[in-house]
């Protein structure tokens, strides 16, 4: 077996970081009018006063130059240091002018992972006070954060840690037993549906025993139970309106799908076409070749064997449970 070349990988960045003045550093856009005025800029401004700059900036050598760079990521920090009055900034230099990679590709932490980093926060001494003031918000936030997952299933946690579900989601499963928490994350991830909304519906249809003794939910009001249940009807509502949507994209994008791969086949039978192609682009008519193949298998087997996917009735034939007209 032959083996491949080995090519040494190309760094991404230069070997050490660096402190380079904010003077120093370029956009090639603007921030737009409403990023200063975002609570996402206001949470990066109070951190930076508070702890100063935790990640530092990738940045990349503008071209001709050794004394200037192109931000490719940290604008709103370079902006928050420069409005709190700080001159330089501990950079990365970065080999490749592209600023997908760290625009795009971005871990956001959700509501679990806050909850159980501020937790653990206050369990190693961190005061709430400074944490607020890191985070940008109040003091009972951060209170109300910590306790986030209390009264959850360590196992039902588990499987929230990485979805995107508000807090009120959190407080709705709490109503319910460890047992029935997990049916309910389970029916949850099962759905791709989070929402309190849901969660609020699935609390309403469990039964009193499987509810916690101090939920409060024993003694609901007829109307109350009517509404979440309401919740429950227009989630599944919802949720069959997006089934029928993606039947009827299926269906569409299948007759496509055919249509094209007759064309090919009616190309690929044309000699002076197969010729053209083998000689100019063989790969193609491989591939097209193939593709003619796969439609004249699947063409004849539905011949032989007729409609598969739908039982298909003339009018006025017998069906079951139908009587036929007179």
């Amino acid at each position: 077996m032959n083996k491949l070349p080995a090519k040494p990988l190309k760094v991404a960045f230069e070997s050490q970081p660096v402190v380079l003045q904010l003077n120093a550093l370029e956009s090639s856009r603007p921030l737009p009018h409403t990023a200063t005025s975002s609570i996402k800029f206001l949470q990066i401004l109070a951190s930076v006063a508070t702890v100063g700059l935790v990640e530092p900036l990738i940045v990349v050598r503008v071209a001709d130059t050794d004394d200037r760079f192109r931000i490719l990521d940290g604008r709103l920090r370079i902006e928050a240091m420069r409005r709190l009055g700080m001159n330089e900034a501990l950079c990365l230099i970065a080999t490749d002018d592209e600023a997908y990679t760290y625009n795009k590709h971005i871990s956001r932490l959700t509501s679990a992972q806050d909850a159980r980093m501020i937790a653990k926060a206050i369990e190693h001494g961190v005061p709430r006070e400074r944490i607020a003031s890191v985070l940008g918000i109040e003091v009972n936030t951060v209170k109300r954060r910590a306790r986030l997952l209390d009264g959850l299933s360590d196992e039902a946690a588990a499987l929230l840690a990485d979805k995107a579900c508000p807090a009120t989601t959190f407080k709705a499963l709490k109503l319910m037993k460890p047992s029935r928490q997990m049916e309910a994350v389970e029916l949850m991830c099962g759905q791709g549906n989070f929402t309190s909304a849901f969660a609020r519906a699935i609390v309403a249809a469990t039964p009193p025993e499987r509810l916690e003794c101090d939920a409060g939910v024993r003694g609901k009001r007829g109307k109350e139970v009517a509404e979440q249940l309401a919740h429950l009807e227009r989630e599944l509502a919802t949720l069959q309106t997006t089934v029928a949507q993606t039947d009827e994209r299926y269906g569409i994008e299948h007759l496509h799908l055919t249509v094209s791969a007759a064309y090919i086949a009616t190309l690929v039978s044309n000699e002076r076409v197969s010729r053209w192609l083998k000689d100019h682009h063989p790969d193609f008519a491989t591939q097209f070749e193939t593709i003619s193949q796969e439609t004249r298998d699947a063409r004849s087997g539905s011949d032989s064997s007729g409609p598969r996917s739908k039982d298909f009735h003339g009018i006025g034939e017998n069906r079951p449970g139908v009587a036929s007209p007179r």
